[in-house]
């Protein structure tokens, strides 16, 4: 339930106590004085816009609105355990102005993302994962993300304007924070957490569709109904954006651009997926919509443009990373690569396999990027010797593997050891 304060002028105290009954208003106190109807009232969360949608017939109603939960109980006594466990979603209004208010100053929204791409630099640089995750915390990515998600559903193009704005300002300062300090502490090659944040996955897409869904769902939810922490919503989505950012300054500077142009993508997909599955949360469940909610008069073509430039946009960049593998592929390439190689060694006698695994690098050989085939054999015939039997594996392998990519250069690394 929502607590709200509404005065308005004299002469209208029977039409809002019918719309407060017809809304499921409870314990409303009307505390009126001789110029004007005051009124305290207590409604359903889902139910305040629609209400002050009626009573925006009357003569300019003044109103105050607490955004925090109430719990109202009312006869009979037996149903308070039901009364308290009903916990509705928030009203559209509630959500699209609860968005605006989370936006904050510039000033924030700079020094955070600079702070953030400090933080993710040093953790690519001394390939420490859990700073990654500080770097998360930190970043202000989530605040632009959901309000952009939130201007494409209820259609307003300004809004739009200004999160994509906050967006780009976030994005570029923490490349620029990352640039400056490789600049300042230069590297000649990339560490291995760089690499690895530097490979792409064929499942991409999976992240941000779920971070966008998350996030919006947080915000629509009452707070008394929320599983999970906005904080940790807001890490979420961060996780697809912050790493890729803070990659780019150093490639940038390396001028790696297989580095660069892979976190590019990472990024605008993600941006793209989270914008796309935040805005339909919003819209058919939090009943953001251009006529949906109270003082907003947004256009709807505005939203369904947005929707279908995101709806191609991704379309676009899907193609562009299944047309040439492994560029965009790698994360996913190499476990499927993996699972080839277990296969073929298995049909080999005489060994045992006590590891296996498939690395992708950013180097390339007559267009073709590196896989390095790793395997630690353990010899279960001591007639053969070592040399002949890692001879044998490898021609084995390069006549007996097979999988669907032709562009892939094969480095194999076969360690035989013996108990």
């Amino acid at each position: 339930m929502r607590q709200l304060t509404l005065k308005i002028p004299k002469g209208h105290k029977e039409k809002v106590q019918d719309a407060i009954d017809h809304f499921g208003g409870k314990n409303t106190i009307d505390i009126s004085s001789e110029n004007e109807d005051v009124f305290m009232i207590y409604l359903p969360n889902e139910k305040v816009n629609d209400f002050l949608k009626k009573i925006d017939q009357f003569e300019e109603p003044e109103i105050t609105l607490i955004p925090r939960g109430v719990i109202t109980l009312y006869p009979p006594a037996s149903e308070a355990p039901d009364q308290v466990a009903d916990v509705k979603p928030k009203s559209s209004l509630e959500i699209y102005l609860g968005g605006i208010q989370s936006v904050g100053s510039m000033f924030g929204l700079i020094g955070y993302s600079f702070v953030a791409g400090i933080i993710v630099w040093i953790g690519l640089f001394t390939t420490t994962a859990y700073l990654l995750v500080a770097a998360m915390l930190v970043a202000p990515f989530a605040g632009p993300a959901m309000n952009a998600a939130l201007a494409t559903a209820s259609g307003k193009a300004d809004l739009l304007k200004s999160s994509l704005k906050r967006y780009a300002i976030a994005i570029i300062t923490g490349i620029f924070a990352s640039f400056l300090l490789t600049l300042l502490f230069p590297l000649t090659t990339l560490t291995p957490l760089m690499e690895e944040v530097s490979q792409v996955s064929k499942f991409a897409l999976f992240l941000p569709l779920v971070s966008g869904f998350a996030g919006a769902i947080n915000i629509c939810q009452s707070e008394r109904d929320s599983l999970v922490s906005g904080a940790a919503v807001g890490i979420l989505v961060a996780a697809s954006l912050a790493p890729p950012v803070g990659l780019i300054g150093a490639g940038l500077y390396m001028m790696d651009w297989q580095v660069v142009f892979s976190s590019l993508f990472r990024i605008l997909l993600q941006l793209l997926g989270i914008h796309l599955a935040a805005t339909l949360v919003f819209y058919f469940y939090g009943k953001v919509t251009p006529d949906g909610v109270r003082f907003l008069k947004g256009v709807k073509k505005t939203g369904l443009i947005t929707t279908m430039v995101v709806i191609l946009g991704i379309g676009a960049m899907m193609y562009w990373q299944f047309r040439q593998p492994p560029f965009l592929s790698k994360a996913s390439m190499n476990t499927e690569l993996a699972e080839v190689l277990d296969s073929e060694l298995k049909k080999i006698p005489n060994i045992r396999i006590l590891n296996k695994d498939v690395t992708f690098n950013n180097i390339q050989i007559d267009n073709r990027s590196i896989a390095t085939f790793e395997a630690t054999i353990l010899k279960t015939d001591t007639l053969i010797s070592s040399q002949e039997l890692e001879d044998g594996i490898i021609r084995h392998l390069k006549q007996n593997m097979e999988y669907p990519y032709d562009n892939v250069y094969e480095v194999f690394q076969i360690k035989i050891v013996r108990d």
